[in-house]
């Protein structure tokens, strides 16, 4: 009877070391499954998007320098930014051709319509949809994917100052926060781009620490809320009340 036992207890012995293995072998090809970074953003960034929500913010020893958020759909083409700073703090409305601005300072509570050439918020608008992940192709040795449930997350940290120039040179940043990238130093930059299955962009945070000038900065980005705003107007009263600045050139 032991010697039957034994038997029985290496048997179970050697069934689960089958077991564990399997489960290894299954994760390891699970792992060799990934796609590529360059997959990820190549496809990832021609995608488009019907609407999204982005923010920025620049701080100096935790004192925000300059920050914004923006709003924006697609169908139709609107904008909405609310945009601060150290001197000025700003709201603009685009729709079309036209854009409406509130100057907050001595006019607060007057609205200003100009009308510009079209395609002059145009690389604004296609950065923010999808091409924000268009310089980081070149650089998608640097990245790292991983699983993240059902989809897919793709990960960098380190201090290339190639990954960071890419940062401040995309249109999303410099439209509405200008950064000199002179004699800028990075320290530190985080990427997380989280995309689902079918490479369609959830949501993108980015996080650099550098050196400007001696002073140590840094510089969040985050898009989410895609496709996610259902409408976006503008309210009838900035269009009603708002002060038409190229008929006051034209008098």
């Amino acid at each position: 009877m032991r010697f039957k036992n034994k038997k029985l207890l290496l048997g179970l012995v050697a069934l689960l070391a089958l077991c564990l293995s399997a489960c290894s072998q299954k994760s390891t090809k699970s792992g060799d499954n990934l796609p590529s970074a360059k997959t990820i953003l190549t496809k990832a960034q021609k995608a488009n998007y019907n609407s999204m929500h982005a923010t920025w913010n620049e701080k100096n020893n935790g004192k925000t320098l300059q920050k914004a958020a923006v709003q924006y759909t697609s169908k139709p083409t609107i904008v909405y930014a609310n945009v601060s700073a150290t001197s000025n703090h700003y709201k603009m409305w685009v729709e079309g051709k036209n854009s409406y601005i509130q100057m907050k300072g001595t006019n607060r509570d007057h609205w200003f319509k100009t009308t510009a050439k079209a395609g002059t918020y145009s690389s604004f608008i296609q950065s923010l949809n999808g091409n924000l992940l268009t310089p980081f192709i070149p650089l998608h040795k640097q990245f790292k994917v991983k699983r993240n449930g059902n989809n897919y997350a793709l990960i960098y940290k380190g201090n290339n100052k190639k990954v960071w120039n890419a940062i401040v040179s995309d249109a999303a940043v410099t439209t509405l926060i200008g950064i000199d990238i002179d004699d800028v130093k990075p320290i530190n930059t985080e990427i997380q781009v989280d995309v689902d299955k079918n490479y369609n962009v959830n949501d993108v945070k980015i996080a650099s620490s550098y050196k400007d000038d001696g002073q140590k900065k840094t510089l969040t980005m985050n898009v989410d809320q895609i496709d996610q705003i259902k409408k976006l107007s503008i309210p009838s009263t900035v269009k009603k009340n708002s002060v038409d600045l190229g008929k006051i050139g034209k008098k």
